[in-house]
């Protein structure tokens, strides 16, 4: 079966990419009724909710998309609990849907969830928790709430110095991100200055990113 399931997916996204979507939703909508009648905990359920979130999506069919991933997010929920990496996935999928459609407010609260299901998960300095404080930030950052986005933009930078302390793309990206956010609040000195340190012109540059104390649950 586990053979069978395999060939079938890859048919329906290798229709899908050649723009066959009725193809490809047809494959999956037999999937998905297989998948009705199997055990509860199945994760087959939920990844081809997702994969065919991801063909509604592809032909901008926004309302479907959506309630194929907050039903796939459920069964998430169901199987592992809502404190677990695979749960804290399907927010994060959520999260970044609703971002990709300018739904920045109904994004936030999701992306809060992620940072707290990691923080809880692997530790306050992990790169799991880094990476979803950059992304709470952009958020945060494009809904005009530019003092919390800071913090979160600096403890993300913090993380990504702990973990090896070298500027890699993911890092000069992050800090890219924070230099756009200050001076969007009129800190254009600081941003030139960061993105200088980014760039090579300018030694040290984890060492001028202060982080501040945290200031309860965010």
């Amino acid at each position: 079966m586990t053979e069978f399931w395999d060939e079938q997916i890859l048919r329906a996204q290798q229709a899908a990419a050649s723009g066959e979507y009725s193809k490809a939703e047809d494959i999956l909508g037999k999937l998905i009724t297989f998948t009705e009648n199997q055990p509860a905990d199945d994760k087959r359920k939920f990844i081809v909710l997702e994969i065919m979130a991801e063909v509604m999506q592809a032909q901008n069919r926004t309302r479907e998309a959506e309630d194929y991933i907050l039903r796939a997010l459920e069964l998430r929920k169901s199987r592992y609990g809502m404190m677990h990496r695979r749960y804290a996935e399907g927010l994060a999928r959520l999260a970044g849907f609703y971002w990709e459609h300018e739904r920045y407010k109904e994004a936030e609260p999701y992306s809060r969830e992620v940072v707290d299901i990691h923080e809880k998960l692997y530790g306050k300095n992990s790169e799991e928790v880094g990476r979803s404080y950059g992304n709470l930030a952009e958020i945060l950052r494009t809904l005009g709430k530019g003092e919390e986005a800071e913090e979160l933009y600096k403890r993300a930078i913090h993380i990504r110095k702990e973990l090896g302390g070298t500027l890699d793309s993911e890092s000069v990206n992050l800090i890219q991100r924070y230099a756009d956010l200050l001076e969007e609040l009129g800190r254009k000195d600081e941003a030139d200055f960061l993105m200088a340190s980014a760039q090579g012109r300018v030694s040290g540059i984890f060492k001028v990113i202060k982080v501040p104390p945290k200031k309860g649950r965010m």
